[in-house]
């Protein structure tokens, strides 16, 4: 099996062919694995050390579900909600998500590793002291969410919503800002060092730390 690449993120290694079975009723430590699953439905589950491994997941449901020490290792997960789930220490590598809801997701004290978002909804979402390798956000809505503690070194926000997400004591050292909205964003200004903004965006970051800009006075 072959990685492709998006970008710079290693994409998911899937096998050719994946089993369509159903897994035998999932209980904590259970595992998904090269399975193809279309609408899953573990809404308010209980499902500590879950491990999804080489498979596809298409409008799964894990809302307000228990899922701490989630582990997906080579997963495709499209049209999927894990909308006020508790997600704390996941461990996500080689992981594809598309057009999924997160609003309010608890990521705390996880870790991401060569995983794209793409047109997620992921509104006050919790990356409170997560850590971030190789990941990149496209297209998604991040309004409110808080990476308070975060490594985001060199992460990418494409085309991205962070209005008013909080950022305060993240690393943002090579964090790609250029094309994200960024009103009202929370930021510790001796942690914006290294971060890459778009020359438009000079005068939005300025203020984010108080620093007032106006054109010369004219007598």
């Amino acid at each position: 099996m072959k990685a492709t690449t998006y970008k710079g993120i290693q994409l998911p290694q899937l096998p050719a062919s994946l089993s369509r079975e159903a897994p035998d009723e999932l209980e904590d430590g259970g595992e998904i694995y090269a399975t193809l699953l279309n609408g899953l439905d573990c809404s308010g589950r209980r499902l500590s050390r879950l491990t999804v491994e080489q498979s596809h997941l298409r409008q799964a449901t894990f809302l307000q579900a228990t899922l701490a020490g989630l582990h997906i290792l080579d997963g495709r997960i499209e049209r999927s909600d894990f909308s006020a789930a508790l997600c704390e220490k996941a461990r996500l590598h080689r992981v594809d998500l598309s057009g999924c809801r997160l609003l309010g997701t608890n990521f705390t004290e996880s870790s991401f590793e060569d995983v794209r978002w793409m047109e997620c909804n992921l509104e006050q979402a919790g990356f409170v002291l997560a850590s971030f390798k190789a990941a990149r956000f496209e297209k998604c809505i991040l309004r409110g969410a808080s990476f308070e503690g975060a490594d985001l070194s060199k992460v990418v926000f494409a085309d991205c919503d962070l209005s008013g997400a909080d950022l305060r004591q993240a690393r943002l050292a090579g964090t790609d800002f250029r094309t994200a909205r960024l009103d009202g964003v929370k930021v510790s200004p001796n942690k914006l060092a290294g971060a890459i903004i778009a020359p438009a965006q000079a005068v939005q970051v300025v203020g984010l730390l108080g620093v007032v800009v106006q054109a010369e006075e004219i007598e």
